[in-house]
């Protein structure tokens, strides 16, 4: 028996983890996108504890590429990124990972998105984003690029681009 998804899907699912996945670094990419400013250093050491501090790291560093928050847990995933993290800037501490507070990861997201000026998606955005998309498929129905279309609009004028079902 073939269960069907009741759901439109818009983009295929390469280009849905390529929106929404977890960046994935190579070397050159983690020694540019973990290496923090000033300013986000900063952020990153006031928040309290190692396990909290690394997060905010990958937090920013994944928000410079994505311009999206993730909840990660430390797995597979992000142990390459958290190695060049430790080396970085933790030399010699010890760290001994802990689940990340929805509190903590919350109050981070609010921080980071602050820091770059950002804003985020709320439902007073979705009449506009709409009208966005009315003007975008006059030019090229095709899903993916009204898809892409509307993330670089959200880009432009700084909003958190919504979840996948909601754009």
């Amino acid at each position: 028996m073939v269960v069907k998804n009741k759901l439109l899907t818009i983009l295929s699912g390469a280009e849905q983890e390529a929106l929404y996945g977890l960046p994935d670094f190579d070397d050159g990419q983690q020694l540019e996108y973990l290496s923090l400013s000033e300013a986000e250093l900063s952020l990153a050491t006031s928040r309290p504890g190692i396990d909290a501090q690394v997060y905010c790291i990958l937090q920013i560093s994944y928000f410079k590429v994505k311009h999206a928050f993730f909840r990660f847990a430390w797995t597979l995933d992000v142990e390459s990124d958290v190695a060049f993290v430790l080396s970085r800037y933790f030399h010699s501490e010890v760290f001994e990972p802990e689940a990340i507070t929805d509190h903590e990861h919350y109050t981070q997201r609010r921080q980071i998105a602050k820091l770059f000026g950002y804003r985020p998606w709320s439902k007073e955005f979705l009449h506009q984003l709409t009208q966005q998309a009315a003007q975008v498929a006059r030019r090229d129905v095709t899903p993916g690029f009204v898809a892409s279309e509307l993330i670089v609009w959200l880009h432009e004028h700084k909003i958190i681009r919504p979840g996948y079902t909601t754009l």
